[in-house]
């Protein structure tokens, strides 16, 4: 995922609440990648949200996937759904 300072993160407190996702989108329990956000500029910006430790996160569902990346406090920002 690419995103640089010109397009703007928002900060929500679930996946759910970033109106991103569809509303029939269940996720699979235990089914999800979580890793270090590897791109320096996006933590960086990521930390000026909400300084502390972020993680990108993969969470497959019953009809796609949604990518965020999810803060330890579990706000998460960045959300984007992918459809099967």
């Amino acid at each position: 995922m690419h995103c640089g300072a010109n397009m703007p993160l928002h900060l929500y407190p679930n996946v759910a609440a970033s109106d991103s996702v569809p509303e029939n989108w269940k996720p699979i329990k235990g089914d999800a990648l979580k890793y270090p956000v590897r791109n320096a500029e996006v933590l960086r910006y990521l930390r000026t949200l909400l300084p502390g430790r972020w993680q990108k996160v993969i969470k497959q569902g019953n009809i796609g996937e949604v990518h965020y990346f999810e803060h330890a406090s579990g706000q998460v920002a960045g959300v984007k759904f992918f459809a099967h």
